[in-house]
């Protein structure tokens, strides 16, 4: 097999495999495994599909989470989810493990995971879900070649069943590249590990309701994080939307895939903390590249639709979450414009999460790309001074011109900064609501709701 301390990535195929020297965290296969010094291990896999018969478009993520925020305390979940891109749908299942339910007596643990190699299976109330590495006449195994069968029902109740094999073209990547070795801070939390694996060949069936396809996909992302402490509030006191991120997994039509972190404290302002930054790959065999100078512009939320609960209460029953970016760094000659290509895809996690695919076009080192991707994020928007901003924003995506909004918005700002609402409420009913009330309805519906919502977190103290 080979010299563990002299792997490379010409001979990242081969098992035992040293991703950074002198670090066993990185060593394969134990780090496809469980980590049971680490409080959370996320596993995830997500890839676009096409139908080898009909050449529709589909796209699919499944997330394991294994929690133990006490020895003795299980937590985990799983969440399984198929987009018809084509027709820009989607179907989501999401599955717990939780307290106090999993403690009566005869519970058992419905994860199971394999330590020292990939092995994971989900008893969900739709069936198990599998997530293995396959293994050769021999009974050893094949590195980085896995199956995965995930089953699940969406929100009319259509079954969903994904069988794939899957095998990657590419080796694993530590986040940050050379500069972090995969050792980054996450969720507010020093010494987390993340790695990726791009480029994802899969082959398999697909079945949603009464649509069956066989499906082959070539863009694909494996994405691993392991965190000291529980990942959901372990950083805040247990506060689960102290914390929030937006993730993205691009594939470039020029070879190039990136794995794009924005990380924010929500308990001082959304402050962007580390780990923020991008990780690029390349076709050619190029080292792992590690850029911060990252910069975002949010243009485009989407209102977090109510049908879909998370665990946890919801702080207020206006939610927004961003869904359109641009994404650029001048280190990398990197201009993207993001846009879903399925309609507020929520899923029914811990706290609100977002996550479905997207379509990117833009420059790099000068010349035109063009790229799918998935992007996640869980920082929604509903304290009133960030409804603000989405308020603003989405104002600015309508390029309405009938009045001077820049202004407007800043006054607005300076008045929720002093605290007084009933100068905020004032404000908004004598100048922002008659700018809103003359603008064309195609205009005026969605951003009256917003401002009503805005109203309503005033009135609330949502701060």
């Amino acid at each position: 097999m080979g010299d563990i301390n002299g792997s490379t990535q010409g001979d990242w195929r081969r098992y035992p495999y040293q991703l950074v020297p002198n670090d066993s965290q990185l060593e394969f296969p134990a780090a496809e495994g469980t980590h049971r010094d680490y409080q959370s291990d996320t596993w995830y896999l997500a890839g676009h599909l096409t139908g080898e018969a009909s050449g529709r478009h589909f796209a699919f993520i499944v997330i394991f989470n294994r929690n133990r925020p006490a020895p003795d305390v299980v937590a985990d979940f799983h969440t399984f989810a198929l987009f018809d891109v084509d027709q820009a749908t989607y179907g989501s299942f999401t599955d717990y493990d939780m307290p106090p339910k999993n403690m009566e007596p005869g519970a058992h643990p419905k994860l199971t995971s394999a330590e020292g190699y990939l092995d994971l299976r989900y008893d969900s109330r739709a069936g198990t879900t599998v997530w293995a590495a396959c293994r050769d006449s021999a009974g050893e195994l094949m590195p980085y070649t896995y199956d995965f069968a995930a089953v699940g029902r969406d929100h009319d109740a259509a079954a969903m069943e994904l069988r794939l094999r899957v095998t990657p073209t590419r080796p694993p990547v530590p986040v940050g590249g050379s500069t972090y070795n995969g050792k980054i801070v996450a969720c507010l939390q020093d010494d987390t590990y993340s790695y990726f694996q791009t480029g994802m060949r899969m082959v398999g069936t697909l079945h949603w309701g009464d649509v069956t396809e066989e499906v082959v996909g070539h863009s694909g992302h494996i994405d691993r994080q392991w965190f000291p402490r529980y990942a959901g509030g372990g950083a805040t006191g247990g506060d689960a939307r102290g914390q929030a991120h937006e993730w993205h997994t691009i594939s470039l039509d020029n070879g190039v895939d990136l794995s794009v972190w924005r990380q924010f404290d929500r308990r001082i302002g959304n402050a962007v903390v580390p780990f923020t930054g991008v990780t690029a790959t390349y076709a050619d065999g190029t080292a792992p590249a590690c850029v911060e100078d990252l910069e975002v512009s949010t243009t485009g939320y989407v209102r977090w639709p109510n049908k879909i609960r998370p665990l946890m209460r919801p702080p207020s029953g206006a939610r927004y979450l961003p869904d359109r970016h641009t994404l650029s760094s001048k280190e990398l000659e990197l201009e993207l414009i993001c846009e879903p290509l399925v309609h507020a895809p929520a899923h029914a996690l811990p706290i609100e999460y977002m996550e479905g695919p997207c379509r990117y076009h833009g420059t790099m080192g000068g010349r035109p790309v063009t790229g799918f991707g998935i992007a996640e994020a869980t920082n929604a928007m509903y304290r009133d001074w960030e409804l603000v901003d989405v308020l603003a924003t989405q104002v600015a995506r309508n390029d309405s011109e009938s009045a001077n909004w820049e202004s407007v918005m800043e006054e607005l700002r300076s008045l929720i900064a002093r605290r007084d609402a009933k100068d905020v409420l004032d404000y908004l009913e004598r100048e922002v609501r008659p700018l809103l009330g003359v603008l064309p309805d195609d205009e005026s519906g969605e951003l009256l709701e917003i401002f009503d919502d805005l109203a309503n977190a005033v009135r609330d103290g949502l701060t």
